[in-house]
């Protein structure tokens, strides 16, 4: 008896050991034996041996040999399904016995599981488990003792997890999920805590309570078994997560795991189910587990609330996945443009539930809540405008913990991103005309939760840190604030708005309303000039936040700053002391007064009030003072970058710069860096102080000065300015200031001997870099002069010689920098003196001083010592004191540096440079190493690199690299006379070009080209110069190589004043018949424009022979090389006689004979000679001038003797060939003139290849009439020549090919012997060598038929070619892919091939190229025209479906592929039925059969059903393991019903193919979705089959099957066409209606109701098949049905209404018309969604065009799309309506006429948003063309019908922002269906080409002309009439070349309906004759005529021309 539940369970006794000694098990007969014993206690001594000797461990691996696995095996085998378990557990009732059974099962199923071999053993012991005898008694377990659960459910398990789970669907249909017990079992836990580390391996009853409910969603799990299981038991599923926060830690990872990988990895399980389960009660659950924070394993890493805050980060943060829903950003979810302003009462968002979890965080206590609160407002910015309301975070400022972290949270939350994206129009790059709501937008910045008073409150706190806490957070709301004002500007700016624009009325909006919520300004103002006395670090940190908070209001609310008058110029007193030494060493504060600086710095760049001019309090100074002394004295790189950038704004828009702002940066890096320590002196004593503070103090007092009087330094300027020399840049007049001050203070003794050497210093290094912007340099050398005269030693100080010596010195480094080369350079080889010596030794040895300060000090002093110094100075000695200064300050390098004279040139050596390592080239400029820099440096290439790598190494601007270049261009003028420096500075000039216009963007590299080549004097110079040396060409030419492309436009117009002038030299030359500057004009005429190479060209034509000396020959030569890239123009300027003038002149110029071989083809159509013209890129611009509209031309007027001439050439160029093959075109008499050249005998002497396109010239254009004119010997040797041979080079063997086949064809009398001549060839050469002769001839000949036995012997060497090609590695070339071409044409057109041939070709095709397309083709065609014998047909049959890859092949996704593979079966089933019709064949074709709509599925159902034919035998028995899913098995029709795809059924039914026939001959149809609609007549057949032998016997599977559609499917197939289908649907409904009668199922009522309705719209039919039911009752009928079994759907109720409220359906009328499109729920846009589709999906034929008219439908959707223009989604949805309807006659011509559809489509053209539905409209225009009653349109409105879609078409296509080759495609082909029409109007017509052809020319420069297409027959394309669904796809474009020649044949066909005027006919013939020549006569027979008659209206019209010049 089982005990009772509320005792303890007991043990059960331990055995004794000898009892278990007696049971050993080494074989089934042991295992019988023992399970045999009738006595009871023997008998469960025995299940306990037994059960520990099979018993397996937990994740313990069963090996193939283990014994126990062998043990169980025997066992199985002897007692299979182990009945006698059973016996023993069916006459038992004991607990300890049943716990034994039901454990020793489990194990037996564990070991089973292991190995798959083995599971057939198990199979039988599950199916006895879970029939429902033993289910019931598994489950009665539930309710007994606690070890018989635990094993019970353990058993469970292990039936779950068999075989991988290959029974999990079975076990869930025969476990009764209603038992009471299960709640209960949820909560029992084992008593007490154990290791946590054994909770899996030792799991307790909840464990496996848990394990078994999750293996239903594991991976493993079918998605199908897995929806079920969540949809009908979705509490049992989500009970575990009840209490889930007090199991382990391992079952909290199993159940999360299982969770994210098994359910929401799982694409297939609908996601609406997914977050329907974790909705915000099972989030709540798992919130619970952040409390759980301790670890529970040694290591400390098994925390739980880590583990769900992954989870949940995971499901929570990532928009499009889990629970997070992709959101608009700020916009809400359903906007509306009247009231976007408005907040919305309702507050519909996209993330609901996140928005109730985001109110349970604690985001104040827990930082992982935190940051899962943090990441969800990231990912969905909606969220953050009713998150304050919703959590009412407490922010009264207090000091407390939970405030500080509430309002730091808070700031945290206002710092987000601001959604940018949100603000694009979705899926474009376009900004949205509408700006998000008001409110939305301040509650993201500025929440409206008391944030005025509480921020106001907090800044006015007496508690500092109060008052930190609320800076910090305003700053982050202020931050927010400035970002979203720059965002708004951008927009702004990309709309082009103007003051009344939506954006930048919002912006306006949000700052005053944000004004509102922040504290007042004075409050700011206080809080900053607050009295702190606390320590330094919270000093700094107040003054951080308060300085960050005046620059942020500064920034957003320039009118409130304003407002308040608040001097922002006092903020910068004190900010000077914190540059000074003693910040340096502050320490910690160090970063926050830098801060500081940088907040005001920024502030007064922010205000207008501030001005440099203002004084400082209690000073003389002004504001520029403070800022100058800041600036030398910072060390912070982005305080001084922040200084530079004010200072610069401030200055540049004083009149001191005004006119050259950018000369500030010149004066701002002039300043001194030095730093000096106290008591500092000179050598001869006197005071050295800081020289940043007397430089600072000079120029304060010089801009004072200028600034009152400026007119008078103004006068000064001019007056200094050399007047003359325009090229000089006026200087700042603070110049002239400098100067007299400077001379004024020297003379007066005004200034200390410190600060005359700093000015003097910074004057110098002034100079320098003005010299880098003046162009020319006498300005400056006239004020260095005056500045020289001011300094003189009588104005210095005499007590101090050697302060006056530095001074003198840096006067001297001036002069030598303006006259760099120029000196002469001396050095002294005496070695080091003793001062010297000693001072060096001394500093080498002095140690590292501690405080950086001093270190600086030292290093800065050093550079003092190099500038008094007196002695000379060796390289040696400064490589001493580098190593020195850089050991205490590297930053000082710079100072040595500069401070070198550059007469001593002791930089590159003393300093090393060569060798120079990054960091010191750091620290170094360009400008000074240049200056440093000798004649051996620059010499020295490696010297430039060295430059050039400091010039590079910060990435200059372009402005910079123009001071670089300017620097030597001055040197370059200055030594004009040294030619090797001269050289070499180019050559650096050309290496820094070539680097930046690399690195520079196209505009900027633009203006330094023409700042270096026009604007700088000396290479301008150079660039006119007449006489300069080769050794300066050379330099120069590699200047420009470098700078200049000759092929841009803007380069050749940028340096054309330059190529006139040398022009104009030679032009000059030619007059006066001498040239001395041949070198320098060649060296232009590359960048010359050709116009004016054409015009030198024109003059030497026109000069006598004595001015063309072998000089301007030779510049003449490269004049006409040059012009090799546009000889097409210069054809056209060009005459002909005149080239052949110069011809004579020049007779071997190659360049001369390709012009004039140009000129000639011009003259003539394009591809005349049918020749590919090889070009990526095709000229289509240019009017041919082969048409006689002009009424002559050139060719006709050449001279006698030129043709003569040209065959008297002992040595034929291409271009010879070329000439004469044009004038044969264009001259019959030319053709004679050649043949009787070449009957001659003359010719073998030409080679070959430029011989044969003139032959080939005469056989094209005069065809049979050529032969007669050639001589017998002749023809017969030139027809060996022209015979397959090695040598034959690959472009001329097509020619060879097309002459042959015209030799053959032409000569009836020797076509013998040509082919006789042709075989003996073939067969002396190698197949390989030329299998692409034999199959063109073949191609070519085929046609012929006195040559059959020649075609099939070519063809069959093209076949033994193939079958060697295909034996080799996969990959063809261009002539690979050309044979296949032209031997698949052959097989296709009747070509009877020997079986011996084709056997080894298909056998190759199949091993080899089972995934080649094109090798399938053939396969396929040589199967129709080849008799195969039977048993070949069955081996080659076999080894396609024994092919190792055929069902990888067969199930890929490259529906081409596959769709000929099985046509290749399909063919071989045909040939011999009888023989291939067997079991074996078929079984194959089962498996990858889909049972869809597609054409490869319907060949697969016609092999079925000929199998059936010839066989006489059922196909369902073998279709009955049928399986929708190549991974599910299935066991019955039942199961493969129940697993199809319910998505696709339902495709099925709204995409129902009407046109199926139950009969063998199929319509060739088809509908949008080939592979995603099944086949209705397979589906009928299959439930057919299900109902006769496998039909659903219980509920549930009763729901199953009524789930998957099918029944829904069979209800559509009443409106099919054909009768035998409507037939057997309504059978098979009948039988499902009878059996649903007898069901138990809940929703029995439901369907019976509906199925009673169907019955009533069958009209009875006594002699015949049932009528057809409408359209649109059987759909509505169809979702009724789909409804009832999914509920949840949201068009479930209202269809049941819908049905409910009326006692039978309407058939004449449109359900739910107009309850569903103007309804007026909350679904509304659903459901007029909805109801639009139903429309779409009914309207099939005329019936259903009568019941929508009866209703006037398409007035009312009409209508609707007319007031809901921006609804995308609307629009769309009706265009598929309307495609529908103008797939029907009486529709379309009832529209046109009676609802002026034309009218409302062209207003609808019209409106924005077009040009997304280009495509769709074209399709439904040429809908309107294909199906309307054309006679009766015209008939009714005199043809305005056809003018009216003229202007459609030409709205769309102008309107459309993005065309493309499909939508090309389609335009073309609807202009092609216009131009046939009768009677449309040329006018409108002729505006439809000129859009399309404008297209046209849009997309041909993404086409490459250079690729052949060898596709045998156009793409396939969709043929109209065109219906809804697929309506908007754009189709692929394989091949665009192809596409674009079947575009320009259209077009060019329906051009010819034109007028003769129109112009863009030559345009398109054009095109037309270059498609024919890429595509060849067989390609393009449209081309091919339009070829032949070009040519010949061209030889007439110049026939014309001769006769006219003749008779004048």
């Amino acid at each position: 008896m089982p005990q009772n539940k509320s005792e303890r369970p007991h043990k059960r006794a331990k055995l004794e050991q000898n009892s278990r000694k007696a049971y050993k098990f080494s074989n089934a007969a042991d295992i019988r034996r023992a399970l045999q014993n009738q006595d009871q206690n023997g008998q469960i001594e025995a299940l306990s041996a037994l059960r520990s000797t099979l018993s397996v461990k937990s994740r313990e691996t069963v090996a193939p040999q283990d014994e126990r696995l062998s043990l169980v095996v025997q066992w199985m085998e002897s007692s299979p399904g182990a009945y006698d378990i059973f016996e023993i557990w069916e006459g038992t009732n004991q607990s300890s016995s049943l716990s034994l059974l039901v454990s020793l099962l489990s194990s037996v199923l564990t070991l089973l599981s292991s190995h798959f071999p083995y599971h057939s053993h198990g199979t039988p012991i599950i199916k006895t488990l879970l029939s429902p005898k033993w289910m019931r008694k598994i489950t009665s377990y539930f309710s007994g003792s606690n070890e018989l659960l635990l094993v019970s459910l353990k058993l469970l398990n292990t039936i779950s997890h068999f075989g991988g789970g290959r029974e999990r669907k079975t076990l869930y249909e025969a476990f009764p999920w209603d038992i009471k017990t299960l709640a209960k079992v949820a909560h029992m836990r084992r008593r007490g805590k154990g290791d946590a580390e054994d909770v899996l391996e030792r799991p307790d009853i909840r464990t496996y309570y848990v394990l078994f409910i999750l293996s239903f969603i594991d991976p493993e799990t079918s998605s199908l078994v897995k929806s079920t299981f969540l949809e009908q038991q979705k509490d049992i599923f989500l009970s575990i997560f009840k209490g889930l926060s007090q199991d382990p830690y391992l079952i909290v990872r199993k159940v999360l795991e299982v969770c994210w990988v098994g359910l929401w990895s799982d694409p297939k399980v609908k996601r609406t189910m997914k977050i329907g389960l974790f909705a915000e009660i099972t989030i709540g659950h798992l919130l619970k587990l952040y409390e759980c924070t301790a670890a529970e394993n040694a290591n400390g890493d098994h925390i739980p609330a880590d583990l769900v805050h992954h989870f949940l980060l995971a499901i929570c943060t990532r928009p499009g996945l889990g629970i997070c829903f992709r959101d608009r950003g700020w916009y809400p979810r359903d906007i509306d443009a009247d009231v976007v302003d408005e907040p919305k009462k309702s507050g519909k968002i996209y993330n609901k539930i996140l928005s109730n979890i985001l109110k349970s965080l604690k985001v104040n206590e827990d930082a992982r809540q935190q940051e899962l609160a943090l990441k969800i407002l990231v990912a969905c910015p909606e969220l953050v405008a009713g998150y304050w309301p919703a959590v009412a975070l407490t922010l009264e400022p207090r000091l407390s913990s939970k405030w500080i972290a509430n309002i730091a949270f808070f700031g945290l939350v206002i710092s987000q991103p601001v959604p940018v994206s949100s603000f694009l129009i979705p899926g474009n790059n376009i900004y949205q005309p509408d700006p998000p709501p008001l409110s939305t937008i301040l509650e993201s910045i500025l929440p409206s939760v008391s944030t005025k008073v509480h921020f106001s409150k907090g800044l006015q706190s007496t508690s500092h840190l109060v008052q930190h806490c609320t800076a910090l957070a305003l700053a982050r709301c202020l931050t927010k604030l400035s970002c979203v004002f720059r965002t708004f500007q951008d927009v702004e700016s990309a709309l082009e708005e103007d003051e009344s624009g939506q954006w930048t009325r919002r912006h306006r909006e949000v700052e005053r309303e944000a004004r509102r919520r922040v504290p007042d300004f004075q409050v700011v103002v206080a809080f900053s000039q607050i009295k702190v006395d606390a320590k330094e670090v919270k000093l700094a940190l107040l003054g951080e936040s308060a300085q960050r908070l005046l620059w942020l209001y500064h920034l957003c609310f320039p009118q409130i700053v304003a407002e308040a008058r608040f001097d922002v110029g006092k903020l910068l007193q004190g900010l000077v002391d914190a540059s000074q030494d003693t910040i340096r060493e502050g320490g910690n504060v160090c970063g926050l007064h830098n801060l500081k600086q940088l907040h005001v710095l920024r502030l007064l760049q922010e205000s207008d009030q501030f001005t440099w001019s203002g004084k400082v309090a209690n000073s003389s100074h002004t504001y520029l003072h403070a800022l100058l002394k800041m600036f030398c004295a910072t060390p912070t790189r982005a305080v001084r970058s922040t200084l530079r950038s004010l200072l610069m704004k401030t200055l540049a828009e004083s009149i001191l710069f005004q006119e050259h702002p950018d000369e500030v940066d010149m004066w701002l890096d002039s300043l001194p860096t030095t730093s000096r320590g106290t008591g500092c002196e000179a050598p001869d004593g006197a005071a050295l102080t800081d020289e940043s503070d007397g430089v600072a103090t000079f120029l304060d007092d010089c801009a004072q000065r200028c600034i009152k009087t400026p007119y008078r330094y103004f006068e000064a300027l001019r007056d200094l300015l050399p007047m003359e020399n325009s090229a000089v840049d006026v200087p700042s007049p603070l110049l002239m200031t400098v100067l007299e001050q400077f001379a004024a203070k020297l003379a007066g003794k005004l200034l200390t001997p410190s600060d005359a050497l700093a000015i003097a210093g910074f004057v110098r290094r002034l100079m320098f870099k003005l010299a880098s912007k003046q162009r020319d340099l006498t300005f400056l050398r006239i004020f260095s002069g005056k500045l020289d005269d001011a300094a003189m030693p009588e104005n210095l100080f005499s007590k101090y010689a050697c302060v006056t010596a530095a001074i003198r010195r840096e006067m001297s480094i001036m002069h030598t920098c303006f006259s760099h080369f120029q000196g002469v350079r001396r050095r002294s080889d005496s070695s080091t003196s003793p001062e010297v010596e000693d001072f060096l030794t001394k500093v080498e040895g002095v140690p590292l001083p501690e405080s950086s300060s001093a270190r600086i000090h030292n290093a800065y002093e050093l550079v003092d010592w190099l500038r008094f110094v007196n002695a000379t100075l060796q390289p040696q000695d400064i490589v001493r004191l580098l190593v020195v200064v850089e050991r205490f300050h590297p930053p000082a390098l710079k100072d040595l540096f500069e401070n070198l004279h550059p007469a001593n040139s002791l930089m590159w050596e003393g300093g090393d440079l060569k060798t120079a390592s990054r960091q010191l080239l750091q620290v170094l400029s360009f400008d000074w190493m240049f200056t440093q820099s000798s004649e051996a440096d620059m010499a020295n290439q490696q010297c430039r690199e060295i430059m050039l790598e400091c010039l590079f190494l910060r990435s200059p601007t372009r402005v910079q690299i123009e001071h670089a270049v300017c620097i030597i261009a001055h040197d370059i003028c200055s030594i004009m006379e040294q030619e090797s420096l001269v050289c070499d500075l180019l050559l650096l000039l050309s290496a820094i070009m070539q680097r930046a216009l690399g690195e520079l963007s196209k505009e900027d590299g633009a203006r330094l080209k023409e700042f270096v080549l026009l604007r700088a004097p000396s290479i301008h110079g150079l660039s006119m110069s007449r006489d300069l040396p080769d050794a300066m060409q050379e330099a120069l030419c590699a200047l420009l190589d470098v700078s200049l492309d000759p092929s841009s436009e803007g380069d050749r117009t940028m340096v054309s004043s330059i190529c006139t002038y040398w022009t104009e030299c030679f032009k000059a030359s030619i007059r006066s018949g001498s040239l001395q500057m041949g070198r320098s004009i060649m060296l232009w005429l590359r960048y010359t424009d050709p116009n004016n190479l054409l015009n030198i060209i024109d003059q030497a034509c026109d000069a006598n022979n004595v001015a063309l000396t072998p000089s301007v020959l030779e510049v003449l030569e490269f004049a006409l090389d040059t012009l090799r890239g546009s000889f097409t123009s210069a054809s056209s300027r060009i005459p002909i006689s005149q080239l052949l003038r110069l011809y004579r002149a020049l007779p071997d110029s190659e360049v001369l004979e390709e012009m004039i071989a140009v000129a000639v083809t011009s003259h003539l159509p394009p591809c005349h000679d049918g020749r590919h013209p090889r070009a990526k890129t095709l000229n289509f611009s240019l009017s041919p001038r082969y048409l006689p509209a002009s009424g002559s031309s050139q060719l006709g007027v050449l001279p006698s003797n030129f043709v003569s001439r040209l065959f008297q050439k002992a040595i034929w160029t291409e271009s010879t060939s070329r000439i004469v093959s044009g004038l044969v075109y264009a001259q019959s008499g030319v053709a004679k003139e050649f043949v009787a050249w070449f009957n001659s005998g003359a010719w073998t002497t030409i080679p070959f290849e430029h011989l044969l396109p003139a032959v080939h010239a005469v056989f094209d254009s005069l065809g049979g009439d050529a032969i007669d004119l050639f001589h017998d010997t002749v023809t017969i040797a030139l027809f060996d020549r022209m015979l397959p041979q090695r040598r034959h080079p690959e472009g001329l063997r097509q020619l060879c090919i097309r002459c042959i086949c015209i030799l053959i064809k032409a000569d009836v009398t020797r076509k013998q012997q040509f082919a006789s001549l042709l075989q003996k060839n073939m067969q002396r050469l190698a197949v390989d060598q030329s299998a692409l002769e034999s199959v063109c001839i073949a191609s070519r000949l085929q046609s012929f038929s006195p040559l059959a036995d020649l075609v099939t012997d070519l063809s069959e060497r093209g076949l033994h070619w193939a079958v060697r090609h295909f034996s080799g590695p996969e990959g063809e070339d261009e002539e690979d892919q050309l044979i296949l071409a032209q031997l698949t044409k052959i097989a296709k057109q009747g070509f009877k091939a020997k079986t011996y041939f084709v056997e080894p070709l298909l056998t190759t095709i199949i091993q080899n190229r089972l995934a080649d397309i094109v090798a399938l083709d053939i396969g396929i065609a040589l199967l129709q025209c080849s008799p195969l014998k039977p048993v070949v047909v069955n081996r080659t049959l076999q080894n396609i479906l024994q092919h190792p890859q055929f069902f990888k092949l067969c199930g890929s996704e490259e529906s081409s592929r596959r769709d000929l593979i099985i046509r290749f079966i399909a063919a071989l089933f045909r040939l011999h039925p009888t023989n291939t019709c067997q079991p074996s064949h078929i079984m194959p074709l089962v498996r990858i059969y889909g049972g869809t709509i597609s054409a490869s599925d319907r060949n697969l159902l016609n092999i079925f059903r000929l199998f059936e034919v010839e066989r006489l035998t059922p196909i369902s028995s073998i279709l009955v393991k049928w399986s929708p899913s190549p991974g599910i098995s299935i066991s019955s029709q039942l199961d493969a019903v129940q697993n199809m795809d319910p998505i696709r059924m339902l495709r099925t039914c709204h995409v129902f193919p009407i046109w199926r026939r139950m009969s063998d001959e199929q319509e060739d149809e088809k509908v949008g979705l080939d592979e995603q609609v099944y086949d209705p007549l397979f589906v009928t057949l299959l439930v057919a089959q299900m109902l006769t032998h496998h039909p659903p016997t219980s509920s549930l599977e009763w729901v199953q099957t009524f789930r998957s559609n099918v029944f829904s499917l069979l209800i559509r197939c009443l409106s099919a066409k054909d009768e035998k289908i409507r037939e057997a649907s309504l059978g098979l409904l009948a039988r499902v209606w009878k059996s649903v009668e007898l069901s138990d199922m809940q929703e029995k009522q439901h369907a019976l109701y509906i199925f009673n309705l169907l019955k009533n719209l069958i009209k009875p039919s006594h002699d015949g098949p049932p009528l057809r039911l409408p359209s649109f009752a059987s759909l509505i009928l169809s979702h009724a049905l789909r409804g009832v079994f999914y509920p949840s759907n949201f068009i479930y109720p209202r269809t049941a209404r819908f049905l409910l409220q009326r006692p039978e359906l309407d058939v004449t009328d449109v359900p739910m018309l107009y309850g569903m499109l103007y309804g007026s729920s909350d679904d509304w846009k659903k459901e007029r969604g909805w109801i639009v589709r139903f429309l779409s999906d009914g309207m099939m034929s005329t019936e259903d065009w009568k019941v929508l008219k009866r209703r006037h439908t398409w007035d009312l959707l009409s209508s609707l799309v007319q007031s809901s223009i921006r609804d995308q989604a609307l629009r769309r949805a009706v265009l598929e309506v309307l495609a529908n309807l103008t797939s029907n006659v009486q529709a379309t011509t009832s529209l046109v006429l009676k609802s002026s559809l034309l009218s409302w489509i062209e207003m609808q053209v019209n409106l924005p948003h077009i040009n997304e539905d280009t495509l769709a409209w074209l399709k439904i225009l040429e809908n309107i063309l294909t199906t309307a009653n054309t006679t009766k349109l015209q008939r009714a409105t005199n043809g305005q019908w056809q003018d009216a879609l003229c202007r459609c078409l030409s709205l769309v296509l102008q309107n459309c922002s993005a065309p493309s080759l499909p939508i090309l495609q389609q335009a073309a082909r609807v202009t092609l269906r216009l131009s046939l029409a009768s009677q449309t109007s040329i006018f409108h017509l002729s505006d439809v080409f000129m859009v399309v052809i404008g297209i046209l020319e849009q997309l041909e420069h993404r086409i490459d002309f250079s690729k052949s297409s060898f596709v045998n027959e156009p793409a396939i394309l969709s043929k109209p009439p065109y219906h809804g669904h697929g309506l908007h796809v754009q189709p692929p474009v394989p091949d665009p070349l192809r596409a674009w020649g079947g575009i320009v044949e259209d077009l060019w066909q329906a051009s010819m309906g034109l007028d003769e005027n129109f112009v863009k006919w030559d345009a398109l013939t054009g095109r037309l004759l270059h498609w024919r020549g890429i595509v060849g006569e067989d390609g393009s027979p449209m081309g091919e005529w339009a070829r032949l008659e070009a040519v010949r209206v061209s030889r007439s019209s110049i026939t014309n021309c001769v006769q006219s010049t003749q008779m004048a």
